[in-house]
């Protein structure tokens, strides 16, 4: 299982955010999960934004946190992969997903996160269909979901808490330093649905500044974008395809290249 990792502070690219703007200012954790009006929440700059609109009569909001990556038909790279959450008639939910080419469709593999409060706890092992339309300014998801997002560069909305725990439909990893030598915890939650060892969400801290980020794969590699500001976190950094190499070992990976850490 993948969990709780630090990123690197061997990068001198890592910049933790401290200028006390809009998009980016901490805001207290919500400890009951539920979603609060805020104004002006982005992903941050290395990822899209999408506000989520139901296709049918139900009533919600949520966001979706996207890195298109380089999947074509023919292979197992997905062209995208996201981290989503908000509320379907007021019940809470996360996510992580991704989505890979077969033949010519698009389809799409997700599996909620579940453990810190959430109310909806499912999985979707290849039954979303995804059509990425307008070059990218609209996607549509249906199948087992009926949801379109909505490219944005900010939206009225509040994050859910931090989450400390994956669920079950996940591989679940504690993470540390590599050579033992910094402080900090986290979690890596990689998803078992679609490519294996593909996609995940991971969050912690390193020396007491946290973060939240989102990886996969490209024709070239491994790569991550870190979901910047609110509750979730104060790092805000790209690491491009290719700069992340994940090792298989007894119980887990090491992650070496930008990163130098240790998943459990």
């Amino acid at each position: 299982m993948l969990r709780l990792g630090l990123k690197s502070l061997t990068l001198g690219s890592m910049v933790a955010l401290t200028t006390a703007t809009t998009v980016f200012a901490q805001v207290p954790i919500v400890q009951d999960l539920r979603l609060l009006p805020a104004s002006n929440f982005s992903c941050g700059p290395h990822l899209s934004t999408y506000i989520v609109k139901p296709l049918d009569n139900r009533r919600g909001a949520g966001i979706r946190c996207v890195k298109f990556s380089e999947g074509k038909p023919g292979t197992a790279i997905p062209r995208l992969a996201w981290y989503g959450e908000g509320n379907w008639s007021g019940a809470t939910y996360r996510h992580v997903g991704q989505a890979i080419y077969r033949g010519r469709n698009l389809v799409g593999f997700a599996s909620d996160i579940h453990g810190n409060g959430e109310d909806i706890n499912n999985n979707f092992p290849g039954n979303l269909n995804v059509k990425v339309l307008g070059g990218g300014s609209t996607i549509r998801v249906t199948g087992a979901w009926n949801e379109q997002w909505q490219l944005v560069k900010t939206t009225n909305y509040r994050p859910l808490s931090r989450p400390t725990t994956c669920g079950g439909y996940f591989d679940e990893y504690q993470v540390s330093d590599l050579a033992g030598r910094r402080r900090g915890d986290g979690l890596r939650c990689v998803l078992r649905v679609g490519p294996k060892n593909t996609t995940w969400f991971g969050n912690g801290n390193w020396g007491g500044s946290t973060y939240s980020h989102l990886g996969t794969r490209s024709l070239n590699g491994y790569g991550a974008g870190d979901i910047c500001g609110t509750t979730f976190g104060t790092i805000c950094n790209t690491f491009n395809w290719g700069s992340l190499k994940l090792t298989p070992v007894p119980s887990g990976f090491d992650v070496t290249g930008a990163w130098s850490e240790k998943w459990r």
